[in-house]
């Protein structure tokens, strides 16, 4: 009991908690999946800030959505597979039929451009469409960083970050519980084998990307797939699709500049996810949906009931006592 009593009253406790949170994402992931190399640094990295002072709790506190976000994705690698049950192949297929089959000579939009990419075969053009597409695919796993170092550090809005921040938490939450719900086959799962379930090791979950290796004579894009993903029946919601949408809203909403440029962003990540044969187009509107009920869990619950009366208004109070101006607080 003194040792608690000392944890708490010590200047130092948030140090002390971050050590322990350490000691217990090392266990449980060895536990796990067994600790690999970028779980040691990802340790290294927290343990560093505990020899910073207020701006490294800061950073800490500010960014750990994110550090929880990939933990939480990590360990989705060493546990998907053994509660995955019913994989929903047919219903999101006959539903993206359904609903575009009539405009793509009965096919669906991602078949439909696997041959027209045949077609293409070869030719200059198919190899532009399939850089193009790419690097918009796998814009998919820096552009949220990159925007809330914008938020945070570049304009100093630490309200619109954590507004941003925490739509994105909530809706990967959201995300990841439909995973586990709802497991839903992709496009290229079933071009490669039809509607049975799923038995043994898995090929072709790169999709289309593939051809980008096949031109670079690489296996970047293969190895990236196959070691980085970690559930391969994640199609509903497409986070690929909701990603850039929500991405571009706070950019729009923090500088109200360039709409039909940012356009561009959304617009072609969703070609690009129905070209590379990795999802439907319900996918992407799904996650659309997604992020709304995650913005409006965000606006209307955690920042009235959380942030300002635990976050901002404590903060706020702190510095008027130090005659600190409101507006360098948040």
């Amino acid at each position: 009991m003194n040792i608690i009593r000392r944890i708490k009253n010590s200047p130092n406790k948030w140090k002390i908690y971050l050590l322990l949170g350490v000691i217990g994402y090392f266990i449980i992931i060895n536990q796990i999946i067994h600790i690999r190399p970028d779980h040691a640094f990802l340790a290294l990295v927290l343990l560093s800030f505990m020899l910073g002072k207020e701006k490294a709790k800061r950073f800490l506190i500010d960014w750990s959505p994110f550090v929880i976000w990939w933990v939480l994705y990590d360990i989705m690698r060493g546990i998907v597979d053994n509660l995955r049950g019913f994989i929903h192949i047919s219903g999101p297929y006959k539903a993206e039929l359904f609903i575009f089959g009539r405009f793509f000579g009965n096919k669906i939009p991602a078949f439909w451009l696997q041959n027209f990419q045949n077609h293409l075969d070869g030719s200059f053009l198919k190899d532009v469409l399939d850089l193009i597409c790419a690097n918009f695919y796998t814009l998919h796993f820096g552009a949220p960083l990159l925007l809330a170092w914008v938020l945070w550090h570049t304009t100093s809005d630490r309200r619109m970050h954590y507004s941003f921040v925490y739509t994105f938490t909530v809706l990967n939450v959201l995300a990841l519980i439909t995973f586990y719900v709802y497991p839903s086959a992709p496009p290229w799962y079933v071009f490669q084998y039809g509607f049975e379930q799923p038995h043994g090791a898995l090929y072709g979950v790169a999709g289309s990307l593939i051809n980008v290796d096949k031109m670079l004579k690489v296996k970047f894009f293969t190895t990236l797939w196959d070691n980085m993903n970690p559930n391969h029946f994640a199609a509903i919601p497409s986070l690929h699709g909701a990603y850039p949408v929500l991405i571009v809203y706070y950019l729009y909403k923090k500088f109200k500049r360039y709409p039909l440029l940012l356009f561009i962003y959304p617009a072609g990540t969703w070609f690009a996810a129905v070209y590379l044969n990795h999802h439907y187009i319900i996918d992407l509107i799904i996650g659309v949906i997604y992020i709304v009920v995650a913005y409006l869990i965000t606006e209307k619950l955690l920042f009235p009931y959380v942030f300002d009366k635990l976050v901002f208004k404590k903060r706020i109070l702190k510095h008027q006592k130090l005659k600190i101006p409101e507006k360098s607080v948040i």
